[in-house]
């Protein structure tokens, strides 16, 4: 018990003198008249006792225990870290009626340090740390065993780009953009988002940045956007093209190779679906699984997809990037206008119609599976393009 013995004893000594001066004056003022007398001075005598009692209990009472506080002060929550930093976590605790005894530090449950003082300071090594979200954690306690935690999450994430463990080629379009190429397998594929504003010919593509006029358009329109209507996001993700737009206009072709030019530069041409089945069986999809619908495979996606969250969302599972692909979360232009999926999916059109419909067949990635989506979708809608050179 925590007690002010010396204010305990003024604070009964000043009531005592207190109730006392009251009784003085009392005596004085009633009348020695036997038992009523007595009474009345017992009643006052009663009441000094009750509240002399009163006030010993009051501060004999065990104050509370106030709670300690913990922080982690380093780094911050919500940081971005990048794989093989050394990273230094610093914790500060405090408590304000008492003393710290110790501290624990946790990385997403397993403990890693402890310190028997109030700060406590640690350098995590990242180098074999998986890549993604990572909960830190501090925990602390007083010397009454009263305790408290503090929890941050930081993700850790790896240099995106190109795999440099490959080698990579280069190819330019009209504009004089120049885009890497990686072989894989027998055939060689853009390993960057199409971004051409021209045909091959010089002939310009019409750009629609309106989302009303986007709406409107036929299935047979050209047109193409950035994201968001932002060049700097052309840029980076290349641009967002009408599956018109991507065969110049030509009739679907289901071939392999592909006979279709399209947007893509001279001695390239715009992949068949028959071609991005190549490129999956390559990567290690059974050939049946490459004909079925929606999401196939095991972990093709992952393959193809660039590694790291600088443009995938966290977790980009699977996303290693082992083919040099490096496909990017380029997102998707709705055919009501609409922008969709910027680091959540990348899309992109084949050659192959649907027969009979509207619709023309693609490919999605994304940032939460590691397999390949395979359907059909409207033709008015804006995708990516990757294009694969021609043989030889």
């Amino acid at each position: 018990m925590r007690v002010s013995l010396l204010g305990t004893f003024i604070f009964f000594v000043l009531y005592s003198q207190f109730y006392c001066s009251i009784l003085v004056s009392l005596a004085q003022f009633l009348k020695p008249e036997g038992f009523f007398y007595q009474l009345r001075i017992m009643k006052y005598v009663l009441r000094i006792v009750l509240t002399i009692s009163l006030v010993l209990n009051l501060s004999c009472k065990e104050k509370e225990n106030v709670t300690p506080t913990c922080e982690i002060i380093t780094p911050l929550d919500g940081d971005t870290i990048m794989q093989g930093d050394l990273v230094n976590i610093s914790v500060a605790a405090h408590d304000t009626d008492g003393t710290i005894v110790w501290v624990e530090l946790y990385i997403d449950g397993d403990e890693i340090g402890r310190a028997e003082e109030s700060t406590y300071e640690y350098e995590w090594i990242t180098d074999e740390a998986e890549v993604g979200v990572h909960i830190i954690s501090a925990v602390t306690a007083d010397d009454e065993g009263q305790g408290i935690a503090d929890n941050i999450g930081v993700l850790l994430d790896v240099a995106g780009g190109f795999n440099p463990d490959l080698t990579y080629g280069k190819v330019t379009d009209y504009d004089g953009n120049n885009y890497a190429t990686i072989e894989i397998g027998e055939q060689t594929w853009m390993a960057e988002n199409l971004k051409v504003t021209h045909y091959a010919d010089g002939s310009s593509i019409p750009q629609v940045a309106d989302g009303s006029e986007w709406e409107g358009m036929e299935s047979s329109v050209k047109a193409y956007s950035w994201y968001d209507n932002l060049a700097g996001n052309g840029d980076i993700y290349g641009g967002l093209y009408t599956w018109a737009a991507a065969v110049n206009g030509a009739s679907g072709s289901d071939e392999d190779p592909g006979g279709i030019q399209g947007v893509c530069p001279d001695g390239w041409h715009m992949p068949g679906d028959a071609e991005w089945k190549k490129l999956e069986i390559f990567l290690g999809m059974s050939q049946d699984q490459s004909d079925k619908q929606d999401w196939r495979g095991t972990n093709e996606g992952g393959q193809i997809k660039e590694r790291g969250f600088s443009h995938w969302e966290a977790p980009n599972l699977g996303g290693d990037n082992s083919s040099g692909f490096t496909a990017i979360s380029g997102g998707f232009r709705s055919s009501k206008g609409g922008f969709y999926s910027l680091g959540i999916e990348a899309t992109f059109w084949t050659t192959d119609e649907e027969v009979e419909t509207d619709k023309a067949w693609y490919r999605i990635l994304n940032f939460q599976k590691e397999n390949v989506y395979r359907h059909y979708n409207d033709k008015s809608q804006g995708l990516s393009v990757r294009c694969v050179k021609n043989a030889i």
